[in-house]
Order: structure tokens, then C-alpha cells, then sequence
């Protein structure tokens, strides 16, 4: 439950407080006066600082909550970047390597020709998408993570945070169910299922599709990879199979 300041409790401290003070008026001891004054006062300060210490407070944590969110959501960005990149760099021998596509047409690409592509060998089906599976896996790690940091943001009353969980839980369905199209080795439907992880969190979240490439080559690709540190080949490696031409007649 989200804390809310007592503006009311402060209020009437506060006005407490003055009445005190104007106490001193009717009171015709000086000392008395005195010691009347000096609590009042004490109180109008003590007050004052009090509620501007809980609005000070309330602030810093709802600023912090937004930079928390952010970051779980910016994190989201980068694994989608390396999936949308593995998509690409894994039609090696389909394309031109300098040929800028969207996402969407490198995942149909790769679909189209899943039974042109051998069986086995380093440029083999299975070996695409097993590199492909391991960005779904880990988005749907993210969403665990998410679902795990969000009980704060959740004590918070963070602003629509109970859809966003709705959301990605039911990503985490979807997840599931693409890695189990690999397991299975239905690679078509895994590689297809994979474009809607990606259209459901757009569709979603459209302020973050500035965030993700429109169109992009299978170099570019390769070198997003490399600079995560996440490719399975280094830049000379991934090239030795643009020679080869695996398109369906």
C-alpha cells in the first residue's frame, strides 16, 4: 500500500501549535509568557519540519521507483535488441550480408527456409535456433526478475504496475511455449512464435519501439552481438558461411 503524507495530522499539529502560542496573550505572568511562547514556537518549528522532511522523503522514493522500473524495462530493450539480432545474423547464406531488413522480414526469411537448411553441422537448423532460444530464455529469466523486484514498486502503489505484471505473465506463458516448439523441434513455429514475443511487447509498450531497429544488415547484427559479448562466432567466423546458399527454389 502506497504511504500517502498526513497533511491532515500535520495540519492540525500545526494549528495546535499556534493556539498554543497565542496563549501568550491572555497569560499576564511573564515568565509563564515565556516558557507558553517558547513551547509554541517549538512546536510550529518541529511541525514544519516534520512534513517537509516527509514530503522531501515521499518525493526522493517515487524517484527512485521510476528510475528502478526504467531500468527493468530498459533491460527488456537490450534483450529484445540481441534477439532481433540473433534472428539476423542466424540467415547467414540467405542474404547478402549488407541487405538492411526489418525484424519481421528476417523471421520470415529464416521460416521460409527452415526445410532448405541441412540437418546437422554448424549451419544446420537446430544450430540456428538453438542460438536464437537462448535470448527467449533469457527474456523469460527478465520476466521472472521483473515479477520478483516489482514487490516493492507493488508496496509503493507504483502507477499501472498490475497490468504490466498481467502482461508479463502472460509473456512468460508465451516464452514457454516457443521454447517448447524448439524442444520438440518444430523450429517453424518456434522461429514464428518468436516474432510475436516481440509484436505483443511493441504492441504493449509502443514508447520503446524508438528504442529497437527498424531495418538492419546481418553485419550490423554481428557487430551488436560482438559488442554483448553474446555471439557464438567472432565477426570472421560468422562470414564463412555467406558464400553459401541455402534458399529454397
Amino acid at each position: 500500500m502506497k504511504y500517502k503524507i498526513p497533511h491532515l495530522l500535520y495540519v492540525v499539529l500545526l494549528l495546535i501549535s499556534i493556539a498554543i502560542t497565542a496563549l501568550t496573550f491572555f497569560i499576564k505572568d511573564p515568565a509563564w509568557s515565556t516558557v507558553v511562547a517558547s513551547v509554541g514556537a517549538g512546536g510550529i518549528a518541529s511541525v514544519v519540519v516534520a512534513w517537509l522532511l516527509d514530503y522531501r522523503k515521499t518525493k526522493i522514493q517515487a524517484i527512485e521507483n521510476k528510475a528502478r522500473h526504467e531500468e527493468l524495462m530498459r533491460q527488456f530493450i537490450r534483450i529484445y535488441r540481441r534477439l532481433m539480432s540473433r534472428v539476423a545474423s542466424e540467415c547467414y547464406g540467405l542474404c547478402d550480408k549488407d541487405e538492411k531488413h526489418s525484424f519481421h522480414f528476417w523471421i520470415q526469411l529464416l521460416s521460409s527456409n527452415v526445410d532448405c537448411l541441412p540437418k546437422e553441422g554448424q549451419h544446420s537448423t537446430k544450430n540456428r535456433c538453438a542460438h536464437i532460444l537462448s535470448s527467449v530464455e533469457s527474456l523469460q529469466r527478465q520476466i521472472e526478475i521483473f515479477q520478483s523486484q516489482s514487490a516493492t514498486l507493488i508496496y509503493q502503489d507504483f502507477p499501472d504496475l498490475e497490468q504490466t505484471l498481467q502482461f508479463f505473465e502472460l509473456l512468460w506463458v508465451h516464452c514457454w511455449g516457443t521454447i517448447k516448439q524448439f524442444e520438440t523441434e518444430n523450429y517453424k513455429v518456434f522461429i514464428d512464435t518468436t516474432y510475436i514475443l516481440y509484436d505483443d511487447f511493441i504492441n504493449e509498450f509502443p514508447q520503446y519501439k524508438d528504442d529497437l531497429p527498424d531495418d538492419y544488415s546481418i553485419n550490423e547484427a554481428v557487430q551488436l552481438l560482438n559488442e554483448y559479448g553474446s555471439h557464438p562466432k567472432s565477426k570472421n567466423e560468422s562470414t564463412k558461411g555467406d558464400g553459401i546458399l541455402f534458399l529454397c527454389e
